[in-house]
């Protein structure tokens, strides 16, 4: 009678083992049936701030190709960050700036905001740009009248400390038409072999800025 029992008890704890092991077996492989479900939003009809199919030139309007190159130009020509290599970059023939200014634009730029940007950058400043949204061209002047904001730290590592704001005005000539390059500085520009070098595609439209000038507080 003694043998029967401990043979049945014998079979409940291989029972409960098997059981334990099951259940064990089941959490380790919880992690695969595991689903994330996405939510994806739509943040912005330019092609570098949204997710999905790219805007082709005829489904974006005038206006809004204008003013991103317009930010774009703005953000370029005085923002800093603490990097050497960076402003050495965009002072060199085939920045992004050399391509969306005028080659005396660009020369002035590099004799006059370049110097000032360098010294920023030697003594590890951070400087950002906004630029208004409203861009607009006054009747009957040359010139787009653009308004921006900088924010500049004048040190690093310093979690308290406040930025500098400076806010200004810019007057810009530009050239712009809807219809992507052929040519730069008198040149042959093939658009798609820039791209598939990884150039920077803000400089693929016929865009121009033939003239700056500032006021600034």
């Amino acid at each position: 009678m003694k043998r029967v029992i401990w043979i049945f008890f014998g079979i409940l704890m291989l029972a409960a083992m098997f059981g334990m092991l099951y259940l064990a077996g089941g959490i380790y492989n919880a992690g695969n049936d595991f689903a994330v479900q996405p939510y994806v939003f739509q943040p912005n009809n330019l092609s570098a701030d949204r997710i999905g199919v790219p805007l082709s030139i005829d489904q974006m309007g005038d206006g809004a190709i204008m003013d991103a190159l317009v930010q774009r130009f703005v953000t370029e020509y005085f923002y800093v960050t603490p990097d050497v290599e960076n402003i050495a970059r965009r002072t060199r023939r085939g920045s992004i700036l050399s391509y969306l200014a005028a080659p005396n634009v660009f020369r002035e730029w590099v004799d006059t905001v370049a110097p000032e940007i360098e010294q920023m950058v030697g003594s590890r400043m951070l400087r950002t740009v906004r630029v208004a949204k409203q861009i607009f061209k006054p009747a009957g002047s040359d010139y787009w009248t653009v308004a921006y904001e900088l924010k500049t730290w004048d040190a690093p590592n310093n979690m308290a400390l406040v930025p500098v704001v400076t806010r200004g005005v810019l007057y810009l000539k530009i050239a712009f038409e809807k219809q992507l390059r052929e040519q730069m500085h008198g040149t042959r520009f093939d658009v798609r072999q820039y791209l598939q070098d990884g150039g920077d595609p803000a400089a693929i439209f016929r865009f121009r800025v033939d003239a700056v000038a500032q006021n600034h507080n």
